[in-house]
């Protein structure tokens, strides 16, 4: 598998990904940063205490870097999860962080097969 194929797997949009970072190698490159950082780990963590406030930290956080990647099932899920916690409105949020769930796992699964 290569970089573009990741991407088409993932619902992720290649082309933006590529006028941001203009090659493969930088692509491939960052998508590993995201993919070893804790970032992930730290909303779940968030969520299941409850820290609202941070939640909104760390989604927001994600938010920036999967729009960067342009993980767009990851990076839209996580506008809506930033906007629940923002308004503190936590009546949607547990659809919305199983949703996010169910996409992070699919685009680690994708980025091991990649790497494969």
């Amino acid at each position: 598998m290569n970089v573009k194929q990741f991407y088409e797997e993932t619902n992720g949009s290649y082309q933006n990904a590529l006028s941001v970072m203009m090659n493969d190698t930088l692509i491939a490159r960052l998508l590993g940063k995201f993919m070893s950082n804790n970032s992930f780990d730290e909303i779940i963590s968030c969520y299941e205490n409850k820290d609202y406030r941070n939640l909104f930290s760390a989604v927001h956080s994600f938010k920036g870097v999967t729009g960067n990647l342009a993980l767009t099932p990851l990076y839209d899920l996580s506008c809506k999860i930033t906007e629940l916690t923002r308004n503190k409105d936590d009546a949607n949020i547990d659809s919305e962080i199983a949703e996010l769930k169910k996409n992070y796992l699919l685009v680690v699964e994708k980025y091991n097969q990649y790497l494969k």
